[in-house]
């Protein structure tokens, strides 16, 4: 695709007829941002193209703020005795870090605005000097030094300029979302490209870290300082941790459907979808069309450290899940239906029985892992009942399994088929226990889990019974597996609705280009969840052992066009963090655990880039979830 094609299909995404609430949208197409004859840091003027977004029609107000505060969701607003006249609830948000700015437009399921689309918003796409035109400024269009009251005045209170957005120049002063440099072009460290291209970001694409940066843009002056920092071009570089009583913010987005809380898979779920039908010869062989990755049986094992890389893989074979709280992904799948792609044991099949997924391609770069699914689709096809399921991996059915086994892969070769009796030869006793367990009533799963009542493991037996569920070898990093999944996926017609990498990518400090195209390519829509776990301290204080994370599909994919996105870390910084989980004990008595006094986890769970299923974004967000114990 050409770099022209491509501008006219953004510039081609039209504005929502209906805006959210209190935002103004603005239409994608060239800007003039910068200047020539002012500071050199706005040199040189050039023209941009911008795609639509939509960006809050005024400045955050305290009231707004405090909202943030009272959900556990913001850093709260400073407030000294000297500060008291810019403290009324209708007053910007003042003072505020870049940080404090960040947090509260995730909050509101939006985020900063870029220095592009800041100064757009404006100075329209003509590029005026002023929000309002070329008329020098006076204290009835803004409100800057020398004006009366030398306060913040309410949001609102002048004129909006011609694209519908008030206060652009003056009153608080605007945190966005870049990083500082010196200049556009033709200065020491200028930021070149990343300023001048399409839709442009600034270094990193405004994420962090960003080597090398220290400094966030500030835009529009602000009512301490003098008219000539109110130009639409004017740009101050400062430490986003400073907080001054002139440093505010509004907010921005890309879509008219916003990500704040609550989600839409909880304020508009989707009914359950029926039994899918059985599927014919065709949709089966097409399903089926996936190139299994036999490179990872040359996949070294790690030695040091015993950690997963980019060269070397994990020693340890993970053939049952030790993410004790996978039920806290419920609600975002539930009844989602699509594909599901994911790697891991026996979890996959607990997730795409509370997805009601209609196909399946489970994939894992461990040999054993897949041959254990082998096992699992021998026995499954057989057992009727999970009781049956569970027994089939006792002493005394042992025999017996392994003689479906062979049946069932009677057409692989025979090295391959004696490699799937070994596993289940090495692994039966230990899955006989993992299964028993996971088949015992638990109150707090609120059903979730294959084994858990009769129903889920009906469908996931009907689900092989109707050859709708693939387990293939296959490396996420190469150009086989997943990239033949997604191309199944599309001939068979279904979107992805539920990809699973467990916490694989969290092992890379960056994200492989192979990787990002494979993810990309995956079919996803407004209903696809990534469902990734983080094992981190690296965001809270607590004894956390997991970091529960639920990604919305299509921003991960558009932000990994991104090369600013390095890794899932990068992703973090949107979280909205709704609640923290007490780890529990496998089989243990809740009451008597907390009783004993023993040391316990806090797990947490964090939504980003979910689509709400509300516009009103003050009321779309709610308190995080209070911390519970299962």
């Amino acid at each position: 695709m050409t770099p022209l094609v491509l501008i006219w299909l953004l510039a081609a995404v039209p504005c929502e007829k209906t805006p959210p609430p209190g935002m103004v949208c603005i239409e994608g197409s060239d800007a003039i941002l910068g200047a020539d004859d002012q500071t050199p840091a706005e040199k040189p003027r050039h023209a941009v193209f911008v795609e639509t977004f939509y960006v809050d029609a005024k400045e955050v107000t305290v009231g707004d703020y405090t909202r943030c505060e009272r959900a556990g969701a913001c850093p709260k607003l400073p407030r000294p005795s000297f500060y008291a006249r810019f403290q009324r609830p209708e007053l910007p948000a003042v003072p505020i870090t870049w940080d404090m700015a960040h947090q509260y437009c995730v909050f509101a399921g939006k985020r900063l605005p870029t220095e592009a689309e800041w100064e757009k918003a404006s100075r329209g796409p003509e590029g005026r000097t002023w929000p309002w035109g070329e008329e020098p400024p006076s204290c009835d269009r803004a409100n800057y030094k020398g004006c009366p009251d030398n306060t913040t005045k309410p949001p609102g209170g002048f004129a909006p300029n011609a694209q519908g957005v008030y206060d652009m120049a003056g009153n608080g002063y605007e945190w966005v979302k870049d990083w500082w440099t010196p200049c556009y072009q033709g200065c020491d460290k200028a930021c070149g490209k990343a300023c001048v291209e399409a839709n442009p970001r600034g270094p990193c694409d405004g994420a962090r870290p960003c080597k090398g940066y220290t400094q966030r843009v500030l835009k529009g002056g602000s009512w301490y300082w003098p008219p000539e920092m109110m130009r639409g071009s004017w740009r101050r570089g400062q430490n986003p941790s400073s907080g001054l009583h002139r440093l505010s913010f509004r907010c921005a987005s890309s879509s008219a459907r916003l990500s704040a809380w609550p989600p839409r898979f909880m304020t508009d779920p989707p009914a359950r979808p029926a039994d899918p039908p059985a599927p014919s010869q065709q949709e089966r062989e097409k399903a089926l069309a996936v190139v299994e990755d036999t490179d990872i049986f040359q996949i070294p094992v790690c030695r040091s450290k015993g950690r997963a890389r980019l060269d070397c893989r994990d020693p340890m074979s993970y053939i049952k899940s030790n993410e004790a709280l996978q039920y806290l992904f419920g609600d975002a799948i539930k009844n989602v239906g699509g594909g599901y792609v994911g790697l891991g044991a026996d979890q996959s099949y607990s997730f795409i029985a509370h997805a009601r997924s209609e196909w399946a391609w489970i994939f894992d770069y461990d040999p054993t892992v897949i041959r254990i699914h082998h096992v699992l689709r021998a026995v499954v096809k057989r057992a009727p009942t999970r009781k049956d399921f569970v027994e089939a991996f006792t002493d005394k059915r042992a025999a017996a399994t392994r003689t479906a086994i062979e049946q069932e892969w009677a057409s692989l070769p025979e090295d391959e088929r004696d490699a799937i009796v070994g596993v289940f030869d090495q692994a039966r006793r230990q899955l006989w226990a993992e299964y028993a367990r996971e088949m015992k009533p638990a109150r707090w799963t609120e059903g979730f889990g294959w084994l858990q009542n009769d129903e889920n493991y009906r469908y996931v037996r009907l689900l092989f019974e109707q050859g709708r569920i693939t387990a293939l070898k296959g490396n996420m990093l190469t150009d086989k597996a997943l990239p033949s999944i997604a191309q199944a996926a599309r001939a068979v017609g279904v979107p992805i609705r539920v990809y699973y990498p467990s916490n694989a990518e969290e092992q890379w400090k960056q994200l492989p280009p192979q990787y990002r195209l494979n993810l990309r390519q995956l079919p996803f829509d407004e209903r696809t969840v990534i469902l990734r776990t983080l094992f981190t301290k690296k965001f809270h204080k607590s004894g956390s052992r997991w970091h529960y994370v639920i990604h919305g599909g299509l921003h991960a994919q558009a932000h990994l066009a991104l090369p600013g996105y390095e890794n899932v870390w990068s992703f973090m910084e949107d979280r909205q963090q709704v609640g923290a989980f007490l780890a529990r004990a496998a089989d243990a008595d809740v009451e008597k655990e907390k009783a004993s006094g023993r040391k316990r986890y806090l797990d947490f769970l964090s939504y980003i880039g979910v689509p709400s299923g509300r516009s009103e974004p003050t009321a779309s967000v709610a308190t995080p979830r209070a911390e519970s114990t299962p």
